[in-house]
């Protein structure tokens, strides 16, 4: 008998590295990934990355990429250390595509359904600890987190007619 043989790729960043220990069952399946942040993904958004037959393939099956851009500033032009040790974390995570300092300011280009801005967020305050901006920039940050994650409900049709709004 002849074995068929197959490459196992993350489904959420397609890298066929992965780690057996990463798994999670959806719908019958057993899925693995190739780092904690690609499990997490999978799990609150898995419509993104696994299609089924009544609404057809996923966006990440299509290839689809959703690009957004977003200034994040400091309270103070960013030390050339703290850039180097920024750079160096989001560049771990999945779906950064770019990175730009001018002054006070991170500009960061990422695809949504691989990474939030919620996601990228966390890496910076692991990085800089005891940085704590205004109420007000934590609402207009929470505005875009919720306006992110309509735009991924939407990407996995989760409703008949493929929206959440």
């Amino acid at each position: 008998m002849n074995k068929l043989e197959f490459t196992i790729h993350c489904p959420v960043c397609h890298m066929t590295k992965i780690n057996r220990s990463l798994l999670v069952n959806y719908q019958g399946v057993d899925h693995y990934f190739c780092s904690s942040q690609c499990l997490e993904r999978f799990k609150s958004h898995p419509h993104l990355f696994v299609g089924d037959p009544k609404h057809g393939k996923s966006p990440k099956q299509k290839d689809q990429v959703v690009l957004k851009k977003r200034r994040i500033r400091f309270c103070d032009a960013i030390s050339d250390r703290l850039k180097a040790e920024l750079d160096a974390s989001l560049q771990m995570l999945m779906g950064v595509e770019a990175m730009v300092f001018e002054d006070e300011d991170l500009y960061v280009t990422y695809d949504l359904i691989q990474v939030s801005l919620e996601d990228i967020e966390k890496a910076i305050e692991k990085v800089a600890v005891g940085f704590r901006e205004g109420v007000v920039e934590q609402v207009k940050r929470g505005l875009i987190h919720y306006s992110e994650e309509c735009e991924l409900d939407n990407l996995a049709h989760l409703t008949k007619d493929g929206g959440c709004h």
